[in-house]
């Protein structure tokens, strides 16, 4: 059984990224592998999260079957080239292959083939390491909070015609999070939205529960437009929470992605909640406020004074279905990045928070053909302007 560099065996390395990918937790991978935390996570740390690639040999280079036959044919006394006429090879390898192991006198296939899988575990140079502009052009957007994925597909428009400067997300994501790489800084990873250290597949997530509201209307009675993202308009809400009790409302548009984060320095009671979305949704034009939809959390209890005073209905999701407005679950997700757990949000200005929508918004997205938020909603603005009555 081979053993890894921190004492894993293969097969314990290879349950560990298995159980990894199934989103299960340390803990549940201390009592299947009977390891401690601390390795395991220090395992886990050394790799970025991110599991190796699985090493193969190429199809052309000679298999140990292969030079069993070379170790024969030496024993025999049979010359290179008779050697490479009975293993189907060119001479010219046969003679290679004795010579770089020791010559006739010490040639030995086990040996020979140990030395060759030693031999090809250079690791591979990333793109990055090789080119140090690129590298360089990663890093600013990095700085700048554009995510792995925004920045592959604005090298693919910018350098159209340069494979040099053009790198996948995912070689962006090795070379954050493996610090052995000797790319970026081991403190890069802060720069991404998770702000983890490694890297974590998606998990499994468990629906929660929430009080009742009087008078819902359910969104299965939302106007076919809002859930076809034909027009913009149509916005999904909710409350993200920093150091309880302090939070913020985030809104987001349905059909272009555009964010609005709310301030509620009065706290997050309905009353508070419902005079804040009254303010900022009330500087929106009319045909920019056509719906809500938020869950059923009860800081909407007063949602009838928010359709009064905007002319725009309320719908919520049906119990547990948080997924129901999950646009406004991933533009959440984004958001951490700049609205921690463990930050007094209820101390954020309205300016401040105007900001970080800003970064959001200005940053390209892949569902919207990698244009932004900010150009989305700007263009279907002016044409529901244009639009005949």
């Amino acid at each position: 059984m081979g053993v890894g560099p921190i004492g894993f065996s293969v097969e314990q390395q290879n349950l560990l990224w298995v159980m990894w990918r199934r989103g299960d937790s340390i803990r549940e991978m201390e009592r299947t592998l009977g390891e401690t935390l601390p390795r395991i996570r220090r395992f886990l740390r050394q790799s970025g999260g991110i599991p190796p690639v699985p090493r193969r040999r190429r199809a052309d280079h000679l298999s140990l079957v292969e030079r069993e036959e070379i170790s024969r044919g030496i024993a025999a006394g049979l010359s290179a080239r008779s050697i490479a006429g009975r293993i189907d090879r060119p001479s010219s390898t046969v003679s290679r292959e004795i010579g770089r192991n020791g010559g006739r006198d010490a040639y030995r296939a086990l040996a020979a083939d140990a030395a060759a899988f030693d031999r090809a575990r250079r690791p591979k140079v990333s793109k990055l390491a090789a080119n140090a502009e690129l590298a360089g052009v990663v890093a600013a957007k990095l700085d700048d909070d554009w995510s792995p994925q925004q920045i592959a597909q604005w090298l693919r428009r910018e350098y159209p015609r340069d494979a040099a400067m053009r790198v996948s997300h995912e070689s962006i994501y090795r070379d954050v999070y493996m610090p052995s790489r000797k790319v970026f800084d081991a403190s890069m990873f802060h720069r991404l939205r998770s702000d983890r250290p490694i890297r974590r597949p998606r998990g499994k997530r468990s629906s929660y529960g929430r009080g009742q509201i009087r008078n819902t209307v359910s969104i299965r009675q939302r106007p076919a437009e809002a859930d076809n993202r034909e027009v913009p308009g149509h916005w999904e809400g909710d409350l993200v929470y920093g150091t309880r009790p302090s939070a913020v409302a985030t809104l987001v548009d349905r059909a272009t992605r555009y964010a609005i984060v709310v301030a509620l320095p009065d706290g997050h009671k309905a009353e508070a909640v419902a005079r804040a979305l009254i303010d900022q949704m009330g500087r929106l034009p009319a045909h920019l406020r056509r719906t809500l939809t938020w869950d059923r959390g009860l800081e909407m209890a007063h949602h009838g004074a928010i359709t009064a005073a905007l002319s725009m209905p309320v719908f919520f999701c049906d119990p547990h279905h948080p997924w129901q407005r999950g646009t406004n679950e991933n533009t959440n997700r984004l958001l951490r990045q700049y609205l921690h757990k463990n930050a007094d949000l209820g101390s954020f200005t309205q300016d401040h928070l105007n900001a970080v929508a800003a970064k959001l918004n200005h940053r390209p997205r892949r569902v919207l053909g990698w244009t932004t938020p900010a150009d989305a909603f700007d263009r279907d603005q002016q044409s529901a302007l244009l639009a005949p009555a």
